[in-house]
């Protein structure tokens, strides 16, 4: 297996919006906003008449399904309740190629609402559900995986799941694995920042964020920082439509982003992980390896949801080695 990765699952109902309706639920625009179930059902129940699209989600399946879509071997693991939702996920772990590790909990699927403004902007309202209750390792299959892909949302939600990615990353390093980590959320890694960044500074080989989520994990003048944070692993600022920068040996690159209509921007940076370790995984070099991401998070924001597009089938890319 070249990619395992630990998420929370989630199932994601789409939603049309706009500034004034965000505003009024009093939420972080671009960003992930944590309720309990009662407090998401209030939600979803203003915002159904809107509501246009289903898809399974979650940042680390999405990374998933975008390597496998590149010709990659990926496996997934997380809890799913015993529901319809759940059985929708698993259901669509197997329709993307994608290995299954998924542990069943009484209880429901975790849910996402992601309202989606007019410039493709999404903000998301989530109740994890029982996602956070995955306890138990799968030592063989991820004995035999090269690179192990986690968020920080998996790391600091603070349920079993937090206590399994930590053990995971352990048993990564001492078995020499590539360890992959996605800074998200930037009102959580606000709230976690201290553990984050120990976490980063003694387990990442890569490390993805965003330009909210780099100043909620170093503060004011984040692009400088991340120069020093770890000058010899590979850093992804992703910039939306001002494409990326890669942090790398103490020098900053750009890589530009690619002409695209976007219709939602849902999944677009997990397309641009899952091109970044797809093209490691394939000994590209780190901006090769970036533009790679490029050309795979353009085919995701040019359609709604973060699903790759022509589902389910191999995305053929033909691209120097540099």
């Amino acid at each position: 297996m070249d990619l395992f990765a630990l998420g929370t699952p989630v199932v994601d109902l789409f939603a049309k919006s706009d500034e004034n309706a965000i505003k009024k639920l009093g939420l972080s625009r671009g960003a992930t906003n944590f309720f309990g179930p009662k407090e998401l059902a209030a939600i979803q129940r203003k915002a159904s008449k809107n509501i246009i699209h289903k898809y399974t989600g979650d940042n680390a399946r999405n990374v998933c399904e975008g390597f496998a879509a590149l010709g990659g071997f990926a496996g997934f693991q997380g809890a799913v309740g015993d529901d319809a939702d759940g059985a929708f996920f698993e259901a669509n772990l197997h329709q993307c190629g994608i290995a299954t590790f998924l542990q069943e909990r009484g209880g429901s699927t975790g849910k996402i609402i992601a309202l989606v403004s007019r410039d493709g902007q999404r903000t998301f309202c989530a109740d994890l559900g029982v996602s956070g209750d995955c306890r138990s390792m799968e030592r063989l299959a991820f004995k035999n995986s090269r690179i192990f892909f986690l968020t920080s949302i998996t790391l600091a939600c603070g349920s079993p799941i937090s206590e399994l990615a930590m053990k995971y990353l352990e048993l990564a390093k001492s078995q020499r694995k590539l360890v992959a980590i996605s800074i998200e959320s930037a009102p959580m890694v606000a709230k976690k920042r201290a553990m984050l960044l120990s976490v980063v500074k003694k387990y990442a080989d890569v490390l993805f964020m965003n330009e909210d989520e780099a100043e909620a994990l170093l503060g004011p003048k984040a692009d400088r920082l991340l120069l020093k944070l770890k000058p010899k692993i590979p850093i992804y600022l992703k910039r939306g439509p001002h494409g990326s920068h890669l942090y790398l040996s103490g020098k900053s690159q750009k890589i530009p982003a690619l002409p695209a209509k976007v219709i939602d921007t849902t999944g677009a940076g997990d397309a641009y992980a899952a091109g970044v370790l797809y093209g490691l995984s394939r000994r590209y070099t780190p901006v090769g390896s970036a533009k790679i991401g490029c050309i795979l998070a353009t085919k995701v924001v040019q359609k709604l949801g973060a699903g790759i597009p022509h589902a389910h089938t191999r995305i053929r890319i033909m691209h120097k080695k540099k």
